[in-house]
Protein backbone atom coordinates (compact mmCIF):
# COMPACT_ATOMS: atom_id res chain seq x y z
CA UNK A 1 0.00 0.00 0.00
CA UNK A 2 2.95 2.44 -0.81
CA UNK A 3 0.83 4.53 -3.03
CA UNK A 4 -0.78 5.91 -0.13
CA UNK A 5 0.89 7.53 2.03
CA UNK A 6 2.67 8.64 -1.20
CA UNK A 7 -0.59 10.41 -2.44
CA UNK A 8 -1.37 11.32 1.27
CA UNK A 9 1.75 13.22 1.38
CA UNK A 10 1.61 15.00 -2.25
CA UNK A 11 -2.26 16.27 -1.15
CA UNK A 12 -0.71 17.92 1.82
CA UNK A 13 2.56 19.20 0.26
CA UNK A 14 0.89 20.40 -2.62
CA UNK A 15 -1.94 22.81 -0.45
CA UNK A 16 0.42 23.29 2.08
CA UNK A 17 2.62 25.20 -0.76
CA UNK A 18 -0.07 26.65 -1.95
CA UNK A 19 -1.21 28.18 1.17
CA UNK A 20 1.99 29.15 2.57
CA UNK A 21 2.67 30.84 -0.92
CA UNK A 22 -0.43 33.00 0.00
CA UNK A 23 0.25 33.79 3.43
CA UNK A 24 3.74 35.09 2.24
CA UNK A 25 1.82 37.34 -0.27
CA UNK A 26 -1.36 38.27 1.78
CA UNK A 27 -0.30 37.15 5.46
CA UNK A 28 -3.72 35.26 4.89
CA UNK A 29 -4.60 31.52 3.91
CA UNK A 30 -8.10 30.13 3.05
CA UNK A 31 -9.36 27.69 5.38
CA UNK A 32 -10.13 26.02 2.01
CA UNK A 33 -6.55 24.47 1.85
CA UNK A 34 -7.28 22.81 5.32
CA UNK A 35 -10.29 21.62 4.65
CA UNK A 36 -8.81 19.94 1.84
CA UNK A 37 -6.10 17.81 4.09
CA UNK A 38 -8.09 17.31 6.63
CA UNK A 39 -11.27 16.34 4.40
CA UNK A 40 -9.21 13.95 1.85
CA UNK A 41 -7.30 12.58 5.88
CA UNK A 42 -10.76 11.20 6.92
CA UNK A 43 -10.83 9.58 3.59
CA UNK A 44 -8.10 8.00 3.95
CA UNK A 45 -8.21 7.30 7.14
CA UNK A 46 -11.49 5.61 6.80
CA UNK A 47 -9.63 3.28 3.85
CA UNK A 48 -6.59 2.42 5.85
CA UNK A 49 -9.27 0.68 8.33
CA UNK A 50 -11.13 -0.78 5.60
CA UNK A 51 -7.62 -2.34 3.62
CA UNK A 52 -6.17 -3.45 7.12
CA UNK A 53 -8.92 -5.56 7.90
CA UNK A 54 -9.88 -3.91 11.00
CA UNK A 55 -12.80 -4.52 13.10
CA UNK A 56 -15.45 -1.73 10.85
CA UNK A 57 -16.36 -0.35 14.34
CA UNK A 58 -13.36 1.47 14.42
CA UNK A 59 -14.76 3.81 11.64
CA UNK A 60 -17.25 5.65 14.14
CA UNK A 61 -14.09 7.35 15.25
CA UNK A 62 -14.37 9.31 11.88
CA UNK A 63 -17.62 10.68 13.68
CA UNK A 64 -15.88 12.95 16.72
CA UNK A 65 -13.43 13.52 14.02
CA UNK A 66 -15.52 15.54 11.69
CA UNK A 67 -17.66 17.07 14.93
CA UNK A 68 -14.00 18.25 16.53
CA UNK A 69 -12.83 19.43 12.90
CA UNK A 70 -15.77 20.89 11.45
CA UNK A 71 -16.05 23.55 14.28
CA UNK A 72 -12.75 25.11 14.02
CA UNK A 73 -14.54 26.68 10.91
CA UNK A 74 -17.90 27.46 12.17
CA UNK A 75 -18.31 30.99 13.56
CA UNK A 76 -20.76 30.17 16.28
CA UNK A 77 -21.10 31.18 19.94
CA UNK A 78 -19.70 29.68 22.83
CA UNK A 79 -21.78 26.90 23.79
CA UNK A 80 -22.93 28.94 27.06
CA UNK A 81 -22.65 32.08 25.83
CA UNK A 82 -26.16 34.03 26.03
CA UNK A 83 -27.21 30.68 27.00
CA UNK A 84 -27.13 27.06 26.42
CA UNK A 85 -26.64 26.76 22.43
CA UNK A 86 -28.18 23.12 21.88
CA UNK A 87 -26.73 22.45 18.87
CA UNK A 88 -22.72 22.70 19.43
CA UNK A 89 -23.61 21.35 22.56
CA UNK A 90 -25.48 18.30 21.36
CA UNK A 91 -22.88 17.79 18.47
CA UNK A 92 -19.85 17.30 21.06
CA UNK A 93 -21.90 15.37 23.64
CA UNK A 94 -21.91 12.98 20.61
CA UNK A 95 -18.50 13.05 19.83
CA UNK A 96 -17.77 12.67 23.64
CA UNK A 97 -19.85 9.66 24.26
CA UNK A 98 -18.27 7.98 20.94
CA UNK A 99 -14.86 8.83 22.05
CA UNK A 100 -16.00 7.34 25.62
CA UNK A 101 -17.43 4.17 24.22
CA UNK A 102 -14.61 3.09 22.15
CA UNK A 103 -11.92 3.51 24.65
CA UNK A 104 -14.11 1.20 27.02
CA UNK A 105 -14.46 -1.35 24.04
CA UNK A 106 -10.70 -0.97 22.38
CA UNK A 107 -8.75 0.49 25.08
CA UNK A 108 -6.45 -2.89 25.46
CA UNK A 109 -5.74 -2.86 21.61
CA UNK A 110 -2.48 -0.90 20.17
CA UNK A 111 -4.57 -0.12 16.67
CA UNK A 112 -7.04 1.72 18.56
CA UNK A 113 -4.48 3.86 20.15
CA UNK A 114 -2.88 4.93 16.50
CA UNK A 115 -5.99 6.37 15.77
CA UNK A 116 -6.55 8.38 19.40
CA UNK A 117 -3.36 10.44 18.36
CA UNK A 118 -5.70 12.17 16.11
CA UNK A 119 -8.56 13.97 18.89
CA UNK A 120 -5.43 13.48 21.38
CA UNK A 121 -3.51 15.51 18.53
CA UNK A 122 -6.57 18.28 18.09
CA UNK A 123 -6.58 18.41 21.93
CA UNK A 124 -2.53 19.24 21.95
CA UNK A 125 -2.90 22.21 19.01
CA UNK A 126 -5.59 23.50 20.15
CA UNK A 127 -4.14 24.25 23.98
CA UNK A 128 -0.89 25.39 22.22
CA UNK A 129 -2.90 28.07 20.26
CA UNK A 130 -5.00 29.08 23.41
CA UNK A 131 -1.63 29.62 24.96
CA UNK A 132 -0.18 31.45 22.13
CA UNK A 133 2.68 28.85 21.97
CA UNK A 134 1.51 28.77 18.34
CA UNK A 135 0.71 32.63 17.47
CA UNK A 136 -1.66 32.26 14.05
CA UNK A 137 -5.12 30.65 13.55
CA UNK A 138 -3.85 29.29 10.08
CA UNK A 139 -0.94 27.48 11.56
CA UNK A 140 -3.21 25.80 13.97
CA UNK A 141 -5.32 24.87 11.65
CA UNK A 142 -3.07 23.77 9.58
CA UNK A 143 -1.42 21.46 12.15
CA UNK A 144 -4.68 19.65 13.05
CA UNK A 145 -6.00 19.37 9.50
CA UNK A 146 -2.26 17.05 9.24
CA UNK A 147 -3.23 15.29 12.24
CA UNK A 148 -5.80 13.68 10.65
CA UNK A 149 -3.64 13.10 7.29
CA UNK A 150 -1.01 11.84 9.33
CA UNK A 151 -1.50 9.96 12.67
CA UNK A 152 1.01 7.64 12.12
CA UNK A 153 4.18 7.82 9.95
CA UNK A 154 4.31 7.64 6.25
CA UNK A 155 6.58 5.04 4.93
CA UNK A 156 7.02 4.28 1.61
CA UNK A 157 10.25 2.49 -0.50
CA UNK A 158 13.08 3.55 1.80
CA UNK A 159 11.29 6.37 3.21
CA UNK A 160 12.15 7.93 5.87
CA UNK A 161 15.61 7.35 6.09
CA UNK A 162 15.19 7.22 9.96
CA UNK A 163 12.25 4.45 10.10
CA UNK A 164 10.37 3.89 13.09
CA UNK A 165 12.32 1.05 15.01
CA UNK A 166 9.08 -0.62 16.44
CA UNK A 167 5.34 0.36 16.51
CA UNK A 168 5.18 1.95 19.47
CA UNK A 169 8.33 4.11 18.93
CA UNK A 170 5.87 6.25 17.19
CA UNK A 171 3.81 7.59 20.54
CA UNK A 172 7.40 8.53 21.64
CA UNK A 173 6.85 11.89 18.82
CA UNK A 174 3.71 11.46 17.18
CA UNK A 175 4.13 12.35 13.90
CA UNK A 176 2.02 15.78 14.06
CA UNK A 177 4.31 16.91 16.90
CA UNK A 178 7.12 16.28 15.01
CA UNK A 179 5.76 18.31 11.79
CA UNK A 180 5.50 20.84 14.99
CA UNK A 181 8.76 20.64 16.23
CA UNK A 182 10.89 20.59 12.82
CA UNK A 183 9.38 23.60 12.02
CA UNK A 184 10.01 25.52 15.26
CA UNK A 185 13.97 24.21 14.64
CA UNK A 186 14.00 25.47 10.79
CA UNK A 187 13.25 29.10 11.99
CA UNK A 188 16.27 29.02 13.63
CA UNK A 189 17.19 29.74 10.39
CA UNK A 190 15.58 33.41 10.11
CA UNK A 191 18.60 34.97 12.77
CA UNK A 192 21.34 33.71 10.84
CA UNK A 193 19.60 35.20 7.02
CA UNK A 194 19.20 38.40 9.14
CA UNK A 195 23.19 38.39 10.60
CA UNK A 196 24.08 37.95 6.95
CA UNK A 197 22.13 40.34 5.33
CA UNK A 198 22.72 43.02 8.05
CA UNK A 199 26.48 42.28 7.37
CA UNK A 200 26.23 42.76 3.72
CA UNK A 201 24.42 46.53 4.63
CA UNK A 202 26.97 47.10 7.07
CA UNK A 203 24.25 47.04 10.17
CA UNK A 204 26.11 45.64 12.92
CA UNK A 205 24.31 46.65 15.89
CA UNK A 206 23.79 43.62 17.98
CA UNK A 207 22.07 41.97 18.69
CA UNK A 208 19.11 43.75 16.95
CA UNK A 209 20.97 42.44 13.59
CA UNK A 210 19.90 38.66 14.52
CA UNK A 211 16.10 39.58 14.60
CA UNK A 212 15.70 42.53 11.85
CA UNK A 213 17.41 45.21 9.99
CA UNK A 214 16.90 48.76 9.04
CA UNK A 215 13.81 50.22 6.96
CA UNK A 216 13.04 53.53 5.93
CA UNK A 217 9.33 54.51 7.77
CA UNK A 218 7.32 55.24 4.37
CA UNK A 219 8.91 51.66 3.19
CA UNK A 220 8.00 50.06 6.68
CA UNK A 221 3.98 51.51 6.29
CA UNK A 222 3.65 49.08 3.12
CA UNK A 223 5.62 45.68 3.96
CA UNK A 224 4.60 42.81 6.74
CA UNK A 225 7.22 44.07 9.51
CA UNK A 226 6.73 45.16 13.19
CA UNK A 227 9.07 47.90 14.01
CA UNK A 228 11.39 46.89 16.60
CA UNK A 229 11.37 50.58 18.15
CA UNK A 230 8.51 52.42 19.54
CA UNK A 231 8.67 56.03 21.11
CA UNK A 232 8.43 55.79 25.01
CA UNK A 233 8.63 58.88 27.20
CA UNK A 234 9.80 60.66 24.44
CA UNK A 235 12.77 58.59 23.05
CA UNK A 236 13.04 55.66 21.08
CA UNK A 237 13.25 52.33 23.10
CA UNK A 238 14.55 49.19 20.75
CA UNK A 239 12.50 45.90 21.17
CA UNK A 240 13.98 42.58 20.30
CA UNK A 241 10.76 40.63 20.25
CA UNK A 242 7.79 43.24 19.91
CA UNK A 243 4.29 42.21 19.33
CA UNK A 244 1.67 43.77 17.63
CA UNK A 245 0.61 46.75 18.20
CA UNK A 246 -3.00 48.07 17.85
CA UNK A 247 -2.13 50.32 15.57
CA UNK A 248 1.19 50.04 13.90
CA UNK A 249 0.62 53.25 11.60
CA UNK A 250 0.63 55.09 15.04
CA UNK A 251 3.80 54.21 16.09
CA UNK A 252 5.58 54.77 12.95
CA UNK A 253 3.50 58.04 12.55
CA UNK A 254 5.59 58.60 16.38
CA UNK A 255 8.51 57.79 15.50
CA UNK A 256 8.68 59.66 12.25
CA UNK A 257 7.40 63.19 14.27
CA UNK A 258 10.58 62.09 16.38
CA UNK A 259 12.67 62.68 13.40
CA UNK A 260 13.83 59.12 12.60
CA UNK A 261 13.85 58.75 9.21
CA UNK A 262 14.96 55.03 9.05
CA UNK A 263 14.12 52.28 11.95
CA UNK A 264 14.70 48.72 12.65
CA UNK A 265 11.82 46.02 12.02
CA UNK A 266 11.36 42.38 12.09
CA UNK A 267 9.50 40.61 9.18
CA UNK A 268 6.03 39.33 9.78
CA UNK A 269 7.55 35.44 8.85
CA UNK A 270 4.65 33.22 7.89
CA UNK A 271 5.13 30.14 10.16
CA UNK A 272 3.10 27.84 7.18
CA UNK A 273 6.85 28.32 5.04
CA UNK A 274 8.49 26.23 8.24
CA UNK A 275 5.39 23.90 8.46
CA UNK A 276 5.90 23.19 4.57
CA UNK A 277 9.42 22.54 4.77
CA UNK A 278 9.20 20.65 8.20
CA UNK A 279 6.45 17.85 6.59
CA UNK A 280 9.07 17.69 3.28
CA UNK A 281 11.93 17.10 6.07
CA UNK A 282 10.05 15.16 8.49
CA UNK A 283 8.64 12.63 5.50
CA UNK A 284 12.13 12.21 4.22
CA UNK A 285 14.57 12.09 7.12
CA UNK A 286 11.91 11.45 9.87
CA UNK A 287 12.40 11.62 13.71
CA UNK A 288 16.20 11.73 15.16
CA UNK A 289 15.14 10.30 18.46
CA UNK A 290 14.61 7.35 16.44
CA UNK A 291 18.32 7.24 15.83
CA UNK A 292 18.81 6.36 19.39
CA UNK A 293 15.49 4.32 19.82
CA UNK A 294 16.79 1.32 17.41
Amino acid sequence: MDWMPLLKVTIALAALALAARADWRTREASDAYWMVIGGAGMVFLAAQIIMDGANLLYLAILVPIAIFFADIFWERRGMFEDGVNVAPLALYAVGFAILGWMIYQFSSELYFWELMVVPIMFLIFILLYQFDVIKGGADAKALIALSIMFPTYPQFASIPLIPVPFETAQFVLPFPLLILFNAALLTLAVPVAMLVLNASRRQFRFPAMLFGYVMTIDEARKSYVWPMERLEDGERRLRLFPGPSEDTNADLDRLAESGASEIWVTPKVPFLIPITASLMFSVVVGNLLFLFLS
